[in-house]
């Protein structure tokens, strides 16, 4: 085709409402949690399940943020999930954003060890959870 004009949609980002970004949260199963540690950017992947308003993970006892929550010790942390379709250009982002550390609650602790499942081989029966402090996200695509 020479001379002709290709159509390009016009594309609109979107902030989503908490209500869209918790929807989201909820229904995926992993994301990538980073934090830093040491002076240096560390980003893990995890899957996850969504217990009132936090995120909660199960690890493995040997984990790097088993030992960074050693106790009560909490580390900053935004866990990030998202979806894209390529095809269409067009996809979605959530960001919970607040501190992770050792899940207590006995009730949660079960919750979380029956509802995520691990992918990797191994013990992975520390439960942490990310008290969300603030939960934000974005739409992309086409108008």
């Amino acid at each position: 085709m020479t001379g002709g004009t290709v159509f390009e949609p016009e594309e609109q980002i979107e902030s989503l409402d908490a209500a869209s970004c918790a929807r989201l949260l909820g229904s995926t199963q992993f994301g990538r949690l980073a934090v830093v540690a040491e002076g240096k950017p560390k980003i893990i992947v995890l899957n996850h399940a969504v217990i009132g308003q936090d995120v909660l993970f199960r690890t493995s006892p040997e984990a790097f943020l088993v030992g960074a929550t050693e106790g009560e010790a909490t580390l900053e942390a935004v866990y990030e999930v998202d979806s894209a379709f390529p095809v269409g250009r067009s996809g979605w982002s959530v960001i919970a954003a607040g501190r992770v550390g050792r899940e207590q609650d006995e009730k949660r602790i079960a919750a979380a060890l029956s509802r995520v499942g691990p992918w990797a081989n191994g013990d992975r029966d520390v439960v942490l959870c990310l008290t969300v402090e603030e939960l934000t996200g974005r739409r992309v695509g086409p108008l």
